[in-house]
């Protein structure tokens, strides 16, 4: 992972941005509002501005104090339109990965697993070099996982480059999750053991210790 991959890991774990059961980085509300900001202002292009705008919005909708799910949803909606237009109308856009990315992001928190999975994937198959895809992958992880399909899941969590030992240490612990999910214990460990080793100091490492004591 290069060093501007790195930073993107940092700033969505700064700001907590979880995807699913906590375990990885996906949505990009909070954090994302502070990255297209940055790219607002270096960039005079058009459409950093809209991301900017949309992520904003979305942002403060939710923020909202007594938005029930249905209100929630809407806004989540509301937000995936957005993207999905900018997507379609501004292909040659560098912020055009990051709408992909926020478009896979929204389907995913409405729990519209197929369709987060389908952004996800054209994502990866327009951008598979891009300091996103890691990311990408892991959070196309999750969607399968959520799904049940623990192979395709393990898949995506395995592929994941291993030049961050902080990300490769969640992955380790996601595959684990998915192994023991699939009743594959030897691989689960090996897993949760990489985990622990490349960041013992990490969440992912601690939980990962935990479930080793449970299994072996």
């Amino acid at each position: 992972m290069n060093e501007s991959t790195s930073n993107i890991v940092s700033i969505l774990n700064k700001y907590k941005v979880f995807i699913g059961i906590g375990i990885g980085v996906a949505i990009a509300i909070g954090a994302g509002s502070i990255f297209f900001m940055n790219q607002r202002n270096q960039k005079a292009e058009a459409a950093w501005e809209n991301l900017s705008k949309i992520n904003n919005d979305l942002s403060t909708a939710l923020e909202q104090k007594g938005k029930d799910r249905k209100e929630r949803n809407a806004a989540l909606s509301t937000a995936a339109d957005a993207y999905q237009y900018m997507k379609d109308t501004m292909s040659s856009s560098s912020a055009t990965p990051w709408a992909i990315f926020q478009l896979g992001n929204i389907y995913y928190r409405m729990e519209n697993y197929d369709e987060a999975i389908r952004a996800y994937n054209d994502f990866l198959d327009r951008y598979s070099g891009h300091l996103l895809a890691p990311i990408v992958k892991q959070s196309l992880g999750y969607a399968y996982e959520e799904k049940g399909l623990f192979p395709e899941a393990i898949q995506q969590f395995e592929s994941v480059p291993v030049h961050d030992s902080f990300l490769t240490a969640q992955v380790g612990w996601d595959a684990g999750r998915c192994y023991e999910k699939s009743g594959q214990t030897n691989d689960a460990i090996r897993s949760y053991t990489r985990a622990v080793e490349l960041s013992p100091k990490s969440n992912w490492a601690t939980m990962s210790q935990y479930r080793l004591s449970v299994i072996r």
